[in-house]
């Protein structure tokens, strides 16, 4: 056979070939099945989480716990710090900086009214700050005198002995009011060893603070006898000038303070984290000390200033009315 014949036979004869080669050398590409995807809501976002980067470890997230506990109570973390004075208004939560612990609306708050902190919650945070008092009487019964007196004419029970507990250090004193005075509400004291009213017993000075309350908030006078010293002259500037009606009002007219009220709040935000039960030492008997108070009242009396008469029409700059 020709050679050229020869070639032409394997040519035709590899032709024939070429399609089951192809078939036996080139893979087939093969798929796999995608994870099915559901979709999301209507108006929601589907949340993706970040890729992690590689080396980096997220840290456990750490609880902020805020300046204030009692009891088994304990507030929310607070905000980021804030200055003195820069009091933050958030409706219906607590308001808390770094100096103050105040409730939503606290501006507006009105010395009369009903406790909203129980006796005993009054009493645990007393008890917390000072075991042992030195005003001749016990927790509980000072506690009773602030409750009793504060009913009687309508003002609010537990914002007074908090108070009364700004005003006395939690009834540690310090100042120029000595304990056996019974004046838990600076009456007549301007500083400078000007010790201010004195009073024969706890109910009396009790008493006494109530009726300023009552001086300042309304026109009327006190259901019970007037026993504070410079009623009838606070009661004359307030008609002038205007009734205290809110707690907030005593900035700048009870005290020489514009942050006087805020101070009142945040005990009384304290007292409510306290736990709502009877401490162990409520009912402690003083009543040795009691006695030797009375004694030194009665001596003081005879030297003319532990019972102050009432005040003067143009009373010296920075006294209290």
């Amino acid at each position: 056979m020709p050679y050229w014949k020869r070639m032409g036979a394997l040519l035709a004869a590899g032709w024939l070939l070429l399609p089951w080669t192809a078939d036996a050398t080139v893979p087939k590409a093969t798929t796999t099945a995608r994870p099915a995807v559901t979709a999301a809501p209507v108006g929601k976002r589907q949340a993706v989480a970040p890729a992690a980067r590689p080396g980096l470890t997220k840290k456990p997230a750490v609880p902020a716990v805020g300046p204030y506990r009692a009891g088994k109570g304990t507030l929310a973390a607070p905000p980021g710090p804030i200055g003195l004075g820069n009091i933050l208004a958030r409706a219906g939560h607590v308001i808390r900086n770094k100096n103050f612990l105040l409730p939503a609306g606290y501006q507006r708050i009105s010395i009369a009214g009903k406790a909203q902190a129980t006796k005993n919650q009054a009493q645990q945070l007393l008890l917390g700050q000072t075991p042992v008092l030195n005003i001749g009487c016990s927790a509980g019964d000072i506690v009773d005198l602030y409750w009793e007196e504060a009913e009687r004419e309508g003002i609010r029970p537990d914002l007074a002995f908090a108070q009364a507990l700004v005003e006395t250090g939690f009834f540690r004193f310090g100042g120029d009011v000595q304990p056996w005075q019974h004046n838990f509400c600076g009456l007549g004291t301007t500083g400078g060893g000007v010790r201010g009213a004195a009073f024969k017993t706890p109910r009396e000075g009790v008493r006494a603070h109530i009726q300023h309350l009552v001086a300042y908030s309304r026109a009327d006078k006190p259901r019970t006898e007037i026993i504070d010293p410079r009623f009838s002259y606070a009661r004359a500037i307030r008609l002038q000038k205007g009734l205290v009606t809110r707690w907030s009002g005593l900035n700048m007219t009870w005290a020489m303070g514009r942050e006087y009220a805020e101070k009142i709040f945040t005990v009384q935000q304290r007292m409510l984290l306290c736990e709502d039960k009877e401490p162990k030492d409520a009912w402690r008997d003083y009543s040795k000390q009691e006695k030797e108070y009375e004694k030194i009242y009665e001596d003081r009396q005879k030297h003319g200033w532990a019972a102050p008469k009432q005040a003067r029409p143009a009373p010296r700059p920075g006294v209290r009315p």
